[in-house]
């Protein structure tokens, strides 16, 4: 029973034909509904429709009954045509294909008869070709082998190659018979012998040792009576045996006679006869001849070669092995000749030219024309041509080398030296007025003192516009002493470019002050050290044997003191130029310091000048440049009671230039002497045209001029890196290495200075250059190392001080004392390392710049302090005492000039006075000008941190304030 189709899919469409429908209804038909009028109605219904097709076809065919009967006889046509070919086919298939009779069994017999019968034709054929072959060859081989037993090396060497074409004629089936491998081995042996006597005939007719070059021009074969020439034994040789011979000839002429001969001296010996031509090698001693005779050699050693030798050779292979000779000897004779030649001074270059012509004209004659080289490439000719410019970059390369090599040295203390720099004023001699004898009524200072009158400026500041006012910016002494007239007048000085103070000139201007060489003294000035007035050598670590003066590392004894060293060092121009007190001139005594205030007990008292005998010191006017120093040492002032005697017109004498000197180390003055005798080398090359200039290149001594400068970039590139750690860790090696930098400054302009008209011209913006850079060098590694202890120093203070708060502590007041002592003693250990390698105006600026970076901290600390009690007070005071001992350092034939070096100094010396001082004292501090350096608000604001809140202290704070506005 079929399966029920679910009524939710779709059904199959009614059949369309009877049969499909009569199946359906079948289909349809169940157990219950099926019945035999069921399956004879479906059989009805088939017949009926059978039989309407049978109808339907009859009917069709009688539609068009003619077509039809027309078509159905061209089927049987066609039918009985199919049956006659067929039997056709069978039987043109039996006449071929039957075994007796058909033509393609008959075929097949007659092609197997004549196919057996070619074979046994071309066996015999083959037969006879083979042994044939084999006789052939057998006789050649013993022919051949009956050569080489004999000796007969030419001759085998010609039935050796009809031997070998024989072998690749053979027919192709004996290539892998047993008889012709065999035959095939006795040849290369026979072969290979034959060879191997040819070799060894060769090295027999061909000997090549270090000191002799033997050549046989025939030989005798080993083992036989034969005589080998050698143009039969070369012409014999093959071509890959005779070229591994003439390689190592070749590799033995070069290292035993062309390198040696050229690289040293010898003698030759050539010896000829029928038998033996020998060329042998005599060492002679050394620097015992001209190098010309190593040319001489070379090409007497060439000749030899080409007559005995070269001339025997094949000429394609003869050809080959003198162009290969070409190339090394050319290489051979630049390298180890004339590069090696290549001398190594100016002078001489004359006797190397004339070598370098004549290895020209070798090249010409042998290389060339006897080997055959290419005329185009002359590589001797085209070194000779550019031979300057190889001296120039050899001696460069030497100069260099010899340069590095003083530059990493390590550093030898005994080999330094000191150096005068002379300190300028003005650029122009200044005329200092001087009265006679007659007028030195009263012999003190010289110093011209005027009264501060009552009109003038409450400041105390000096007015140079003012006439008729020399202040001295203290107001002291009216008058002035005359010096003495000098026997006789010193003519002035050649004019020199003023200095900066620092070393060199701030407009690089050419003709600035060199420094001048001298013997390294043995104490550089200084006197033995004095004990430590401040005492603070109880707590020091260095040697009392080693410890400072600290009042002048500089002075001199005063009976060997003169006008140039009777000075006081100049004020260093970057802090004159910040300092709001104005300095006094160099001729003047320093201004007095504040003292203590407590002991002004006359202070209502005037002095004939309207001053007070104990009043704070007023500020001095500016210096003048253009202003006469005062070289006569101090003495006391007379009493204010004496008057001074009137002034006779005075005399002019010229102002004799003050010099200091610092310390340069030994290298820079090596480096020193080799830039210049490069200079005066390189100056020579250019002026003698010994070599003609080229388009192509520089003009003669410029590689030589820019070398002497490249020893400069060599230092300043090689010296920070290679003595880093010494630059760190040695505390006056930064100093010294500025100094090397200045002095090499100096003498660069010296040189261009003492240059003879243009000879310089090609370096002179390079000479420029490198002297500015050397200044600018050694300036930031004096700057910059004075910023590094200047930054400690401040660091130490605040981070040890905390702003210098609860010093009433006892143990805080020790932490700052300790941190204020420690500041103290590193300054002074530096002063006392920088003082023998500075110049006095640069050590009193390095040392002046440390020193106000430690009273700048304690001023900005303590001014910041909100409130201060008694007893801070006292302690803060005590503290800043401590400090006043840098004073020491600046100090010469006791006469401190501490002001002019440390731009804070005034202030801080009164911060000290100010912090035990009453409020009468500071409002009278105020009034006198005292505290000029002292801001309103930095007054004001200390003031309220001393004082408690009183109708006083509003006072005086109004008045500090309505007299600053």
């Amino acid at each position: 029973m079929a399966f029920p189709v679910p009524s939710h899919l779709p059904r199959r469409p009614n059949p369309q034909d009877v049969s499909s429908e009569i199946l359906m209804k079948i289909d349809q038909a169940t157990n219950q509904t099926l019945t035999a009028s069921l399956a004879t109605s479906w059989l009805a219904e088939l017949e009926a429709t059978i039989q309407a097709t049978k109808d339907q076809i009859h009917d069709r065919i009688h539609v068009d009954l003619p077509k039809f009967e027309q078509q159905l006889e061209s089927s049987k046509s066609v039918q009985t045509r199919l049956q006659s070919l067929a039997s056709n086919v069978d039987g043109l298939d039996r006449t071929l294909s039957d075994e007796q009779t058909g033509l393609i069994s008959s075929f097949i017999r007659t092609m197997t008869a004549h196919a057996s019968l070619a074979q046994q034709s071309a066996d015999a054929s083959i037969c006879y070709q083979t042994l044939s072959h084999l006789l052939r060859s057998r006789t050649e081989y013993g022919t051949l082998l009956s050569l080489v037993q004999r000796g007969k090396l030419p001759q085998a060497v010609v039935a050796c190659g009809e031997f070998e074409q024989l072998l690749q004629d053979a027919p192709a089936q004996l290539h892998q018979t047993n008889v012709m491998l065999d035959l095939k081995r006795k040849f290369q042996a026979t072969k290979s012998r034959l060879e191997e006597q040819l070799s060894e005939a060769y090295t027999r007719s061909v000997t090549v040792s270090p000191t002799c070059l033997a050549i046989l021009p025939s030989v005798v074969v080993r083992q036989s009576e034969a005589i080998l020439s050698l143009p039969d034994l070369l012409s014999s040789l093959s071509t890959a045996s005779l070229s591994s011979h003439l390689g190592t000839l070749r590799r033995d002429l070069m290292t035993h006679y062309v390198d040696y001969l050229l690289r040293q001296p010898a003698s030759l010996t050539i010896s000829s006869d029928n038998s033996e031509h020998r060329l042998t090698i005599f060492p002679s001693p050394p620097n015992s001849e001209d190098s010309a005779i190593r040319l001489d050699n070379v090409s007497a050693t060439l000749m030899f070669l080409s007559t005995h030798f070269m001339a025997f050779l094949p000429t394609s292979e003869s050809h080959i092995f003198a162009r290969s000779l070409c190339k090394p000897i050319a290489t051979s004779l630049l390298s180890n000749l004339l590069i090696h030649s290549l001398p190594s001074s100016f002078e001489l270059l004359p006797p190397f030219i004339a070598l370098s012509k004549q290895a020209v004209a070798f090249e010409d004659e042998f290389i060339i024309q006897l080997l055959g080289d290419d005329r185009s490439d002359r590589p001797i000719r085209t070194w000779v041509d550019g031979m300057g410019g190889h001296y120039e970059r050899q001696r460069r390369v030497n100069i260099l080398e010899t340069s590095r090599r003083i530059i990493l040295a390590p550093e030898s203390p005994p080999d330094r030296f000191f150096v005068d720099v002379d300190i300028q004023q003005d650029k122009t001699p200044v005329l200092i007025p001087i009265q006679s004898e007659e007028d030195e009524a009263f012999p003190y200072s010289g110093e011209k003192q005027v009264s501060i009158k009552p009109e003038e400026d409450s400041w105390g500041f000096g007015d140079e516009e003012k006439g008729g006012i020399d202040d001295d910016g203290w107001g002291f002494d009216d008058n002035a002493e005359p010096e003495p007239v000098p026997d006789t007048v010193t003519p002035p000085p050649k004019e020199i470019p003023a200095e900066d103070g620092w070393g060199f000139d701030e407009e690089e201007s050419d003709s600035a002050p060199f420094a001048e060489l001298q013997e390294p003294p043995v104490t550089n000035g200084h006197e033995e050290p004095e004990p430590d007035a401040w005492g603070w050598n109880d707590d020091d670590a260095l040697d009392s044997a080693t410890e400072v003066a600290w009042d002048d590392p500089w002075d001199d004894p005063p009976e060997k003191t003169s006008a140039t060293t009777n000075l006081r060092p100049p004020p260093a121009p970057s802090i004159a130029a910040n300092n709001n007190v104005l300095s006094s001139p160099a001729s003047t005594s320093s201004p007095r310091m504040a003292t203590r205030l407590e002991k002004l007990a006359n202070k209502g008292k005037k002095h004939l000048n309207g001053s007070s005998p104990m009043s704070s010191p007023v500020p001095s006017a500016p210096m003048s440049a253009a202003k006469p120093i005062s070289v006569d040492p101090p003495h006391p002032p007379p009493p204010a009671s004496v008057k001074s005697p009137e002034k006779r017109p005075p005399m002019l004498t010229p102002a004799v230039i003050p010099k200091e000197s610092y310390l340069v180390s030994g290298r820079v003055r090596q480096i020193i002497n080799i830039v210049e005798d490069v200079l005066s080398e390189g100056h020579k090359f250019t002026t003698s045209e010994i070599f003609p200039a080229t388009e192509t290149s520089l003009p003669p001594g410029t590689v030589l001029l820019q070398s002497a400068l490249t020893i400069l970039d060599l230092y300043r590139a090689l010296y920070p890196v290679k003595f880093a750690i010494r630059l760190k860790s040695v505390q006056d090696a930064p100093m010294q290495f500025s100094n090397d930098c200045f002095y090499l400054s100096g003498e660069i302009a010296r040189l261009k200075l003492a240059a003879n008209g243009s000879s310089l011209a090609p370096v002179t913006d390079r000479l420029d250059e490198c002297r500015h850079r050397l200044k600018v060098l050694g300036e930031s590694w004096f700057q910059d190392t004075i910023e590094h202890h200047r930054q400690s120093a401040d660091d130490t203070i605040a981070q040890a001080a905390e702003g210098f708060t609860f010093t009433g502590d006892q143990d805080r007041y020790d932490e700052c004392e300790s941190a204020i002592n420690r500041v103290v003693h590193e300054i002074k250990r530096l002063a006392q390392r920088w003082k023998g390698v500075l110049n006095r105006s640069k050590y009193y600026t390095a040392i002046g710049m440390l020193a106000d970076a430690a009273v700048s901290r304690v001023l900005e600390d303590v001014l910041a302090l909100p409130d201060i009690t008694e007893v801070e007070s006292h302690r803060l005071s005590e503290l800043c005492r401590i400090l006043h001992g840098l004073e020491a350092l600046f100090i010469s034939y006791q006469e401190p000039f501490v002001v002019d070096y440390v731009p804070s100094w005034f202030k801080f010396s009164y911060l000290a006075e100010l912090l035990e001082a009453s409020m009468v004292d500071i409002s009278y501090l105020f009034d006198s000008g005292a505290l000029v350096d002292f801001e309103v608000d930095e007054l004001v604001r200390l003031i309220r941190a001393l004082f408690a809140d009183t109708a006083l202290r509003t006072n005086t704070i109004n008045k500090i304030t309505a007299g600053r506005s």
